[in-house]
């Protein structure tokens, strides 16, 4: 398990997150945490729900949609994930050792990393070839891949998010 002593280098951050106004917001009032707990969630949600759609969709399922259809949500999709970060932001600020300190959240931003680079690449070089897709039609190759790319991190986030809570480290400061 990580610690402040394994990891000096964090805890200048910890310091600096654990004065900032949200961070005494999301500990010093009762509705701070369950708040941005159900707007994580909601925005996780609406992620998951349109840029997973799109990610199946690029992979070969619900062909019956072109994906130009499918893509149209994506904007919704970038709105719950604009939540996610502002929430994870508070928790973060909230209790910082237990996310500096924790295996889990450096996975969990692990994904985020990757799944943001699949998305850079996806859209600089392959989107192009899947604009003009019918519905029926499969996607070519790296597309699918990109979809399985991008569905394997979503979902990885979403495990590591949770694991976060089980691996709780004590802090010792």
């Amino acid at each position: 398990m990580m610690g402040p002593h394994e990891y000096p280098m964090f805890e200048p951050i910890r310091i600096w997150l654990d004065h900032t106004q949200l961070g005494h917001m999301m500990t010093g009032t009762v509705w701070a945490w369950p708040l941005f707990e159900s707007i994580h969630f909601f925005g996780l949600a609406l992620m998951i729900g349109t840029v997973g759609l799109f990610d199946l969709r690029l992979m070969g399922l619900a062909k019956q949609m072109s994906p130009t259809s499918v893509h149209r949500l994506i904007p919704w999709g970038l709105v719950g994930f604009g939540l996610c970060v502002v929430t994870g932001i508070g928790f973060l600020c909230g209790t910082p050792d237990q996310y500096l300190y924790n295996e889990a959240f450096w996975w969990k931003v692990t994904f985020l990393l990757t799944a943001g680079i699949n998305a850079g690449v996806f859209y600089l070089a392959v989107f192009r070839n899947v604009r003009s897709l019918p519905a029926g039609a499969d996607a070519p190759f790296a597309a699918r891949m990109a979809g399985c790319i991008s569905l394997c991190c979503w979902i990885g986030v979403m495990v590591a998010g949770r694991l976060l809570t089980f691996f709780r480290p004590a802090y010792v400061g």
